[in-house]
C-alpha cells in the first residue's frame, strides 16, 4: 500500500535501484498529493507542503526516517487553505521567504525560519495577475523576479517583481514555456513538454518568442502525453532531472550545453 514519503537516492541511481534514505511515518506530517518540494541549496533545508494539514513543513537536508519538521508553518493566521489541493512550493534562500500557492488563487509569503500560526508577509492575488489554481511558483533572487505558471499551465509565464503584492498585473509576460513545472538558472527558464528540454531567455518577453535552446530527451510515449512532470537541475554535473507522474520514472539527461550557455561558456 503506497504511503507518503520521500526517498532519496544516489545520483547514479539507475532502474529498481533502492533509495538510500527514506522520510515517512506519521512524526513528519506528511501527506499524499505532494507534486512539489523546495530544496535550499544555502541552508540544506527541504520544504514541502502537507494538503491535508494545512501547512508548510520543513526539514534538514539529510533528514531520514520518522523525523520531525524543523519547523510547521499552520493554523488560520497563515490564510493556508487547501481544499483543491496544495501542492506547489517555493523558496527564495537568498531573501529567506517561502512561497506556496493556495486553492483560493493565491500566493502567500512567509519567512523562511517562520514557525507555527503566523500570518504571510505578503499576499498575491487577484483577476488582474493572470494566474489561478495552483500555478509553479519559482524566484530568481538575482533579478528580484517571481515567476508564476499562467492559467493551467497553458504555454503562458508571468513574470512579477519579487516583492509584488494584492491585485497587481505581472511586470512581463514570456508566452511559449509549456507545462506546469520549470526551473529558472541564470537567466534561463528550463521547461520539458513533448520529447524535449526547452531554455528560454527570461529577457525575451512578449508574443511569439521561440526557446534558444530545444534539446531532444524523450521520456517515453506514455509520459509524452501527460504535463505532469517535474524539473530539477544539477549544474555541478550539468544534468537536467525529469520526474513524470505517467510510470512514476525519474529520468536524467547529461546537458551541457545548457549549462554552458547559461554561463556564457
Amino acid at each position: 500500500m503506497n504511503h507518503p514519503q520521500i526517498a532519496a537516492f544516489a545520483r547514479l541511481a539507475k532502474e529498481n535501484t533502492p533509495p538510500v534514505r527514506k522520510l515517512e511515518g506519521q512524526e513528519t506530517l506528511l501527506g499524499r498529493t505532494m507534486h512539489d518540494l523546495a530544496y535550499d541549496a544555502v541552508h540544506d533545508e527541504i520544504c514541502v507542503t502537507s494538503p491535508f494539514a494545512q501547512a508548510i513543513l520543513t526539514f534538514r537536508g539529510a533528514a531520514e526516517g520518522h523525523e520531525k519538521p524543523l519547523r510547521v508553518i499552520q493554523g488560520p493566521h497563515t490564510q493556508i487553505v487547501s481544499e483543491r489541493g496544495l501542492d506547489k512550493v517555493g523558496i527564495d534562500p537568498v531573501n529567506n521567504e517561502i512561497y506556496v500557492a493556495t486553492s483560493e488563487n493565491k500566493i502567500l509569503v512567509f519567512p523562511r525560519e517562520g514557525n507555527g500560526d503566523i500570518a504571510p508577509i505578503r499576499v498575491l492575488g487577484g483577476p488582474a495577475t493572470g494566474f489561478s489554481g495552483r500555478p509553479t511558483i519559482r524566484v530568481e533572487p538575482t533579478r528580484n523576479l517571481l515567476l508564476v505558471t499562467g492559467e493551467g499551465g497553458n504555454g503562458t509565464m508571468l513574470i512579477f517583481d519579487r516583492t509584488a503584492s494584492g491585485n497587481v498585473k505581472p511586470r512581463a509576460t514570456l508566452r511559449g514555456p509549456a507545462g506546469n513545472q520549470f526551473e529558472v538558472y541564470k537567466g534561463l527558464v528550463i521547461t520539458h513538454s513533448g520529447d524535449s528540454i526547452y531554455a528560454w531567455r527570461l529577457d525575451d518577453t512578449g508574443d511569439n518568442v521561440r526557446p534558444v535552446l530545444r534539446i531532444r530527451a524523450p521520456v517515453g510515449a506514455q509520459a509524452e502525453t501527460t504535463t505532469q512532470r517535474g524539473v530539477a537541475l544539477d549544474p555541478v554535473h550539468k544534468e537536467v532531472i525529469i520526474g513524470t507522474a505517467a510510470g512514476n520514472q525519474v529520468m536524467v539527461f547529461l546537458v551541457p550545453e545548457l549549462f554552458d550557455r547559461a554561463s556564457g561558456d
